[in-house]
């Protein structure tokens, strides 16, 4: 299994580190042609309309919108999974983009998932799930809103795990890019 990670803003190199500590072999993506030798694909937080921009000037965004392998997107790249004018729309969810303020408003608090001891959530203007239906489920909360959401293969998470030392939900979406 080779996993990537978009390699255009974020925290690329946490990212490597948390799915390399849960056995995965991880490869920076910046090109089509590394994407397509991929078997899943993390995209990170950052803007979401830079990380748009980007993506377009790349020459990643159409290759992205054909691509059905598994996604985890967190904080900007799930903005992105959502469903919305300029997404890729791979997840049944509507997202409220800097829910919880701007960049002097990031926190850090316990999130609820669904199963399991609470997960250590750190919130960079962090959005979140306002709407899911039937086809993607909601799987952590924070303060009573959904903060991660997962529609197999893809996950979303408005948060950004990789800044802490917990990779179950690493682990999780890992699971899902090996069926």
């Amino acid at each position: 299994m080779k996993v990537g990670v978009l390699a255009l803003q974020g925290a690329v190199s946490e990212h490597c580190r948390a799915l390399a500590a849960c056995g995965a072999r991880v490869k920076e993506v910046r090109t089509p042609a590394e994407l397509a030798k991929m078997d899943g694909l993390v995209m990170p937080g950052g803007e979401s309309t830079t990380l748009r921009h980007l993506l377009r000037n790349g020459g990643l965004w159409e290759p992205l919108l054909a691509w059905e392998k598994p996604i985890l997107g967190t904080c900007a790249g799930a903005i992105l999974l959502g469903r919305g004018s300029e997404t890729l729309g791979r997840m049944a969810m509507e997202l409220d983009r800097n829910a919880y303020g701007r960049q002097q408003e990031s926190f850090e608090a316990d999130v609820a998932l669904e199963a399991g001891e609470p997960f250590p959530g750190i919130f960079i203007r962090a959005p979140v799930i306002v709407f899911t239906d039937d086809n993607c489920t909601p799987i952590a909360w924070h303060n009573g809103n959904i903060v991660g959401a997962v529609q197999p293969p893809h996950m979303a998470l408005t948060f950004h795990p990789e800044l802490t030392g917990d990779r179950r939900l690493h682990q999780r979406w890992l699971e899902m890019v090996s069926r």
